[in-house]
């Protein structure tokens, strides 16, 4: 019996897709293939709608006409950029000296920038090149921000009355750790989950042969085994040759099942009654062992969904071949009984025992046959408890939930784990900003800059950031069941935005709360983001636009609004390039996963199925060719049914080394065969 280690839920390979990856590609490939349009695509749009904010904020007068100079070059900078998609280099060396080039470009649209509005909108434009690297290499975007940073620091400090506004020094400043921050992780997270979900899914697969060869195949040949034992101490008789056409017929089916269990192992049962397998299995095997079997069912069965019927039919069959085999069972209990929320299965019989008391799992080295119960309750969601004593039998109970919705899609339950990743590292980015806000508006409190209006912002923005660190998960939750919180929280931010204006208060709380448009583009998808981003961007246009029309906005407050406005329709553009590549990414590591375990599966198959499926059909035919020719001497007849229980002796040692070798593929010296 084989036992596994892997954790979570296992559920069928999706078949492969139409379209195929490139073959040998690896996890690393097949994000950057994925990234690639996607991130030239991001940072254009990036760099276009920088330039025309700088328009925007030249012909509103928010920007000195000195501006059309910087607005120039970097029209033309956001053309000549498209080159290197075009044409892109293949050389590392030449993509980096692009990179090299593109950064120190726009660290010069930085030096040529005559006034702080236009200096504002073009770092946010040098933000962007923080995504190029990170598509290059994950940790040189903190060489492309940290490049950004410093000059923009440096130009400040020069420039003639830079200091006077730290708020929007910092704002700035946060930008580009944001960015820096947010595209490493982000792009460290799609190289490295590709790789890991590959390996998982190969110890999985492993797991699954070990599983299929050991309970279906390994209980099959135990069944026949006992007739080949017990057509040779019975002898030729008058059924020896219907006993050895059955053998036959056996063998037979020994080598369909073989070919299925290559090809779809615990293949989801649809249209079956979970309740009528068990009883049908169970009345072969007793029938091949001679014991008498009891089956007594309660409940409605085709409530077990159907991705969980193998296991509940798997653990059933261990149960009854243990029995048989190692127990010595003379008679055997099945009761099944399934609740609306609740599916029990009790196994128990009369044989010798051994000493394993409840909860825990007793074997010996090379079995896996009771771990692997286990695996398959945890499998399922539920738990296997096993009690036996040493001459008072054994007594087996299988208890797991039933879903609320038995249709339960197989593939969700293996769904790519790159989502939630995302989402844990958006989350973490959002509660450092917020943060970042709270200490800003807590020292303003303190020097006295700021009133009660600016005590209770920041009051609102710790229990903001609190929940978010606190609930997390059940926010997300909520999120995957449509962007409709989240479009609300965008138009409430927005409000806010408008009060802290109407207060005179640093509007430093928009560092941290347009991250949900993030959080929206992960969970709900592009359209959500889109959706989130354009109510977030209308209600703070539209809040600006009023302060500004009673008169409470200062030229620099505008100047500071146009910047809030840029980061927010840039992470809202973010959020919606971010959903579509994600979603590039799993369909391409779906591809390549199942790649790498079609080569694995042709390298295992390939072995095994050859070396199991030669030994299934000399048995096949050495069993009919006794069955039609059976010879009149008793000891002739002898000398080939020992023959026959020999090749099935062989067999059974073939398939418990393959067994062991799948549970641990890791030779070891003085290491003695596993046992089935």
């Amino acid at each position: 019996m084989s036992g596994g280690t892997s954790s979570g839920a296992y559920a069928p390979m999706p078949q492969a897709p139409t379209a195929q990856a490139p073959t040998g590609m690896s996890a690393d490939g097949a994000a950057q293939s994925a990234w690639a349009p996607n991130v030239f695509t991001w940072v254009l749009t990036w760099r276009l709608l920088i330039c025309v904010e700088v328009v925007v904020a030249i012909v509103a007068g928010l920007a000195s006409s000195d501006a059309w100079l910087p607005f120039a070059a970097a029209a033309v900078w956001t053309i000549v950029s498209i080159l290197p998609a075009l044409a892109p280099p293949t050389q590392p060396f030449m993509r980096r000296v692009v990179l090299v080039v593109d950064l120190t470009a726009c660290i010069a649209l930085l030096a040529i920038a005559g006034d702080d509005a236009t200096l504002s909108l073009l770092a946010a434009y040098a933000c962007s090149s923080a995504v190029s690297w990170a598509a290059h290499r994950p940790i040189d975007a903190f060489i492309a921000g940290g490049a950004c940073s410093a000059a923009f620091l440096a130009i400040v400090a020069i420039g003639e009355g830079g200091v006077d506004r730290p708020a929007g020094i910092t704002g700035t400043l946060s930008l580009f750790l944001f960015f820096s921050l947010a595209t490493s992780g982000f792009f460290t997270v799609a190289h490295r989950i590709g790789a890991l979900e590959i390996a998982t899914e190969i110890s999985r697969e492993r797991g699954r042969y070990r599983r299929d060869l050991h309970d279906r195949l390994g209980q099959a040949l135990s069944g026949m085994h006992f007739e080949v034992q017990a057509v040779q101490a019975v002898g030729r008789d008058e059924h020896a040759a219907s006993r050895l056409l059955s053998l036959a017929d056996g063998y037979r089916d020994s080598l369909r099942m073989l070919k299925d269990l290559f090809r779809v192992g615990d293949e989801p049962m649809v249209g079956t009654n979970v309740a009528s397998v068990i009883r049908q299995e169970a009345r072969r095997m007793g029938q091949q062992a001679s014991v008498q079997v009891a089956v007594d069912t309660t409940g409605d069965a085709s409530r077990v969904p159907p991705w969980m019927r193998p296991h509940v039919v798997a653990v059933a069959g261990e149960c009854v071949n243990n029995a048989v085999k190692n127990g010595h069972a003379g008679s055997i209990e099945i009761a099944l009984d399934v609740t609306d929320d609740l599916l029990v299965l009790s196994i128990t019989d009369d044989g010798v025992g051994f000493d394993n008391p409840p909860g825990t799992i007793t074997e010996k080295e090379g079995h896996y046959g009771l771990r692997e119960m286990a695996e398959r309750a945890r499998i399922c969601g539920g738990e296997v408890v096993i009690a036996s004593q040493p001459g008072f039998g054994t007594r087996v109970r299988l208890q797991v939930p039933i879903p609320i919705d038995a249709t339960e899609d197989v593939l969700e339950r293996d769904a790519s784990k790159l989502r939630a990743n995302v989402w844990t590292l958006l989350m973490a980015l959002r509660v450092a900003l917020g943060v970042v806000a709270i200490v800003e508006l807590g020292s303003n409190v303190l020097t006295g800059d700021g009133g009660l209006g600016t005590l209770l912002i920041a009051a609102a923005v710790l229990l903001d950031v609190v929940a978010v660190a606190v609930l997390s998960t059940p926010i997300r939750r909520v999120l995957q069941a449509g962007a409709a919180p989240a479009i609300w929280y965008s138009v409430g931010t927005g409000i806010a935005y408008g009060a802290v204006l109407f207060w005179n208060i640093a509007p430093i709380m928009l560092l941290y709360a347009p991250l949900v448009l993030l959080g929206v583009g992960v969970v709900s998808g592009r359209r959500g983001a889109a959706r989130a981003s354009w109510a977030m961007l209308g209600v703070v246009v539209a809040s600006t636009a009023l302060m500004e029309l009673v008169g409470r906005l200062s030229d620099d407050e505008l100047r500071a609004s146009l910047v809030h406005v840029t980061d927010i329709a840039l992470l809202g553009m973010a959020a919606v390039q971010g959903a579509k590549l994600l979603d590039r990414l799993e369909t391409l590591q779906i591809r390549v996963r199942y790649q790498a375990l079609a080569r694995l599966r042709h390298g295992l198959s390939g072995r095994m199925r050859d070396q199991l499926t030669e030994r299934l059909e000399e048995l096949e035919r050495h069993a009919r060719e006794l069955a039609t020719d059976t010879p009149d001497d008793d000891e002739a007849f002898a000398q080939a049914a020992a023959r026959l229980t020999s090749e099935s002796t062989e067999l059974k040692q073939r398939l418990r080394d393959i067994v062991h070798t799948l549970a641990d593929p890791t030779p070891q010296q003085g290491r003695t065969p596993a046992h089935v």
